[in-house]
């Protein structure tokens, strides 16, 4: 992926500031690689790759599942 596109930014972003007490939050990074490996079988040193490959990756999130409705 190109440098300088938004998806590759937000992918590498790391945040700033204190961290609350307790537990560490589970990172959005890790949450996606979670469920990459769980639903599409994408190991984590591949994932940044794979989401790279725009019509790769556009073809995997066809094979997900709908979100549940909130409401």
């Amino acid at each position: 992926m190109p440098p300088g596109r938004l998806p590759l930014e937000v992918f590498q972003a790391r945040t700033t500031g204190k961290r609350p007490r307790g537990r560490p939050r589970t990172r959005w990074r890790d949450y996606i690689s979670q469920l990459a490996w769980e639903r599409l079988g994408i190991p984590q040193n591949e994932l940044e790759h794979v989401a790279g490959e725009r019509e790769v990756w556009v073809s995997l999130l066809g094979l997900l599942p709908p979100r549940p409705d909130p409401g």
